[in-house]
C-alpha cells in the first residue's frame, strides 16, 4: 500500500506540504520542475520513477553531503532511531518526541514496510512523516555491510531506497549502514547516488540494556558529557519505548537548569544541523531554523510549568532517600561533587571498563539469543 499522505497535501509540524500539479500534455516534454520541499526541508516529488534510481535519491537538502559523524555541531543534540517502524514500540517513541517538541530522524529497515504484514508498520511510517520527522534508509534486512559488494549492495542499498522512496513518496537522501559498517564499494555507491551516510557520536547501547533506570540516566549523562551530538537509539526496543519519555524529560529539566544558571541549553535539533558541504556547514532551511527558534522561545514557559521539587531522587540507589541529587547534578551528572556510582551496572564501559559480548551479537544485535 503506497502512502498517499504527500500527494494529498498533509500538514506537518511546521506547515503543509502540497503535491505538484501534473503538467499539461503539451508540456510533458519539458524538463521537470525542481522538487517541492516540505517546510522541514525534505524534498517531495509525487512523480518519482521507480525505474530511475537517481530520481529516488535526488534530495537537494539532505543528500550529497559528507558522512555525518555527530561531532560537527557541538551544543545541540539530534535524536535518531534505527530498525523500525515497529507498531508495538514506535508509537510510544513518537508520543514522547511530540510531547517534548523534539525532532528526530528514523532510519527504516524496509522489510518491515512491505507486503500485507507491513501494513501496520506503514501506518507508523505515515505518522512519522505527517508529524514532520525525517526518515532515511537503514537497508532492507539489516545485514553487516562491511564487506558488501555488487549484488548485496544492489539489494540492501538500492532496494531499500527504492522501497522507501516510493512508499513515502519522496526522495531519500540519508542512509545509515547497519552497525555503522560499510565497505568502500558501499561508500562509492552512496556517493554515486548522492546519498549522505549518517553515523552517530552517542551510542546508548539500548539494544543490550536491561535496566530502564540506568539506561535513562546513561543517555542523559552521555549527552551532557559530550555536549550534544547525534544520539543512536532503536525504536523497536521495548526498553527504549519505556524510557524515552523520561530521557526527554531529563533533557528538558537539564536545559531549564542551564537557563536558570545563565548558561546555554543543549537544544534538540534535526539532523540538518550536522550536514556539511566540504568543511563548511550546509545552510539550514528557514523552516528548520524557525522550529529550533520556537523551541528556544517556548522553553522558559515550559520550565515555569514544570514541577519544582527541591531535589530529584536517583531511582536505582538503595540509599536514595539520604542522598538526593541536587539540581546541578541533575543537569550535569558529571559535575564536580556529583555522585556517579549509578553509571556502574549495565554499562561499565562508561567508566572505561569493557564487558564481554558474543561476537555474533556484535555483528548482529538482532540475532537469536542477543539482547
Amino acid at each position: 500500500m503506497r502512502l498517499a499522505l504527500i500527494s494529498c497535501g498533509v500538514a506537518v509540524a511546521a506547515g503543509a506540504v502540497f503535491a505538484q500539479p501534473t503538467p499539461p500534455a503539451d508540456k510533458a516534454a519539458e524538463p521537470p520542475p525542481p522538487p517541492v520541499l516540505t517546510p522541514l526541508g525534505e524534498a517531495v516529488n509525487p512523480a518519482l520513477d521507480p525505474k530511475n534510481l537517481m530520481t529516488l535519491t535526488d534530495d537537494p537538502i539532505l543528500g550529497k553531503a559528507p558522512r555525518i559523524n555527530g561531532d560537527e555541531m557541538p551544543g545541540v543534540v539530534a535524536f535518531t532511531f534505527d530498525d523500525g517502524p515497529n507498531p508495538e514500540t514506535s508509537p510510544a517513541v513518537l508520543d514522547a518526541l511530540l510531547k517534548y517538541d523534539v525532532p528526530a530522524t528514523f532510519f527504516i529497515v524496509t522489510q518491515r514496510i512491505v507486503g500485507k504484514h507491513g501494513q501496520a508498520s506503514r501506518e507508523v511510517l505515515a505518522r512519522e512523516l505527517a508529524s514532520g520527522f525525517t526518515i532515511g534508509s537503514h537497508s532492507v534486512t539489516h545485514p553487516n555491510l562491511r564487506n558488501a559488494v555488487g549484488e548485496q549492495l544492489d539489494k540492501e542499498i538500492d532496494g531499500s531506497i527504492r522501497t522507501l522512496a516510493t512508499t513515502a513518496n519522496r526522495p531519500i537522501g540519508l542512509f545509515r549502514p547497519p552497525y555503522g559498517a560499510l565497505s568502500g564499494a558501499g561508500r562509492v555507491r552512496l556517493k554515486k547516488l548522492g546519498v549522505t551516510e549518517v553515523i552517530w557520536s552517542i551510542d546508548t547501547l539500548d539494544w543490550r540494556a536491561h535496566d530502564a533506570d540506568r539506561l535513562r540516566k546513561k543517555v542523559g549523562t552521555m549527552i551532557w558529557k559530550q555536549h550534544g551530538g547525534v544520539v543512536l537509539m532503536h525504536d523497536v526496543k521495548p526498553i527504549t519505548a519505556k524510557v524515552i519519555d523520561g530521557v526527554l524529560d531529563d533533557l528538558e529539566a537539564a536545559n531549564c537548569q542551564a537557563l536558570a544558571d545563565g548558561k546555554e541549553p543543549i537544544v534538540p535539533v534535526s539532523i540538518h544541523y550536522f550536514l556539511r558541504d566540504g568543511k563548511l556547514p550546509r545552510d539550514v532551511p528557514d523552516a528548520v531554523k524557525a522550529r529550533t527558534a520556537d523551541y528556544k522561545a517556548k522553553l522558559p514557559k515550559r520550565c515555569e510549568a514544570r514541577p519544582k521539587p527541591a531535589t530529584a531522587v536517583a531511582p536505582d540507589r538503595p540509599d536514595a532517600k539520604s542522598h538526593p541529587i541536587t539540581p546541578e547534578c541533575f543537569a550535569n551528572p558529571l559535575g564536580k561533587g556529583c555522585d556517579q556510582s549509578s553509571d556502574v551496572g549495565d554499562f561499565p564501559e562508561t567508566l572505561g571498563h569493557k564487558r564481554q559480548v558474543k561476537q555474533e551479537c556484535v555483528d548482529n544485535p538482532l540475532a537469536k539469543g542477543c539482547s
